[in-house]
């Protein structure tokens, strides 16, 4: 093993790490066609394109009366005007009649104009006489009407490539009937657990053995619909068996997630592993999180391998900060935004200069304000303090850290505590 795998000299900062590894990504992803019903959160492979004009004719803003507009130009409070009421048009028929001079049509809200009428008057601005209806003031030629094409028009982009699709675009794939979809195949992530000490939640073990947490964790953050992780078996601390396992896991997954063996001590031999897996592109050890230091992002043979800590709260930082972002780039989809709050913070937080470090905070309301208490357990192992916490405060590497009392922002990843 080369002395240059024993000491992490210099880190890489979270965006460097993501730009570098970005650039060199090149992963292709198969296509498939699904239902439009069943496409909820797939990545969309190509343009949504209208191939009609929403709505197809001009319609009714509100329930009221269809008009003429110019027969309204002299109506007023003194000088009402009168207009005989010939006919009637529900959301979803086509109208028969036609409008002329002095008529008006009953109308629902949607529903299609008649030709000859330019003009809807909201039921509230009417006063109805039997078969006539009665107006006080005039409205201007177009009023509440919904024009054709007003939605949007035939040709328009109304999804683009990318596009992780929500329960809005499910509604909007309805109304363009596409009734199939071109998206994606799923991102086939591998994740292996690695170390000696490791055992499995099922397993009866000694004091000195560790539960095999982190990958269940991480197959729990992968669970999205364009992600398909598949979660191995545990490799001991063996240069031999890490190798074959990483190598094997290259060749059939389009990411690979270690975890474990990535510091610096006599059994952190994954680097070496992907070092001898096969063609190496890029390779970062060290990036500048904490907890998370010993993270690291490599390309072999043009695919990410991503390598956490096996603290679980290190392992846990280190992919909602390097590994979530670049599976977003792998689909060529952006990031969710994560909901991010300004509270009070309840006691001083300091961080070293060239580290972005992950406070884990309890956000609790108090009256019409929110504090943020940093939790005291803070140990990269200390799993929790992430279930006691509700948010991380995020100290960047240039700042020091953050006084009590001042003013800060979180984000969070479970609600609000009251």
């Amino acid at each position: 093993m080369t002395m240059g795998y024993r000491f992490l000299k210099k880190l890489t900062t979270v965006d460097d790490a993501i730009v570098l590894t970005s650039k060199k990504l090149s992963i292709r992803l198969g296509i498939e066609y699904v239902n439009f019903d069943e496409s909820l959160g797939r990545v969309l492979a190509e343009d949504i394109v209208s191939d009609f004009d929403e709505p197809l004719v001009d319609k009714s803003a509100f329930e009221g009366y269809a008009i003429r507009g110019a027969d309204t130009l002299s109506a007023s409070q003194y000088s009402p005007v009168k207009l005989k009421v010939i006919g009637e048009v529900r959301i979803g028929e086509s109208p028969i009649m036609k409008g002329t001079q002095g008529k008006a049509v009953k109308i629902a809200t949607g529903a299609a104009l008649p030709d000859g009428f330019d003009t809807v008057v909201p039921v509230e601005y009417v006063k109805v006489l039997d078969d006539e209806i009665e107006l006080s003031k005039s409205f201007p030629i177009g009023d509440n009407i919904i024009k054709r094409g007003e939605d949007f028009k035939k040709g328009q982009i109304m999804m683009r490539k990318g596009k992780i699709i929500d329960p809005f675009d499910i509604s909007m794939l309805a109304q363009l009937r596409k009734l199939k979809v071109k998206v994606l195949e799923k991102l086939r992530i591998a994740i292996i657990p690695t170390g000696n000490e490791l055992i499995e939640p099922s397993e009866l073990g000694d004091v000195y053995k560790t539960v095999n947490t982190n990958s269940y964790a991480l197959s729990a953050f992968c669970k999205e619909p364009w992600m398909e992780p598949h979660r191995l078996k545990i490799v001991k601390d063996d240069l031999e068996n890490l190798t074959k396992a990483i190598k094997s896991s290259i060749e059939n997954h389009h990411a690979l997630i270690i975890t474990g063996g990535t510091s610096v001590g006599e059994l952190d031999l994954v680097p070496e592993a992907v070092q001898r897996a096969g063609k190496v592109d890029l390779m970062i050890r060290g990036i500048g999180i904490q907890p998370g230091r010993p993270t690291g992002v490599s390309l072999v043979n043009g695919k990410p391998v991503f390598m956490l800590s096996g603290f679980p709260v290190a392992c846990i930082t280190g992919f909602i900060a390097i590994v979530r972002p670049l599976l977003y780039k792998m689909v060529n989809a952006l990031e969710p935004p994560r909901p991010v709050v300004k509270a009070i913070l309840e006691s001083k937080v300091s961080s070293g200069l060239g580290v972005a470090k992950y406070v884990r905070v309890k956000v609790r309301r108090i009256g019409k304000k929110l504090f943020a208490e940093p939790i005291r357990v803070m140990g990269s192992s200390a799993l929790s303090s992430l279930t006691e916490a509700n948010g991380f405060l995020i100290v960047p590497p240039e700042s020091e850290g953050f006084d009590g009392n001042s003013e800060v922002e979180v984000f969070l990843y479970n609600p609000i505590q009251e």
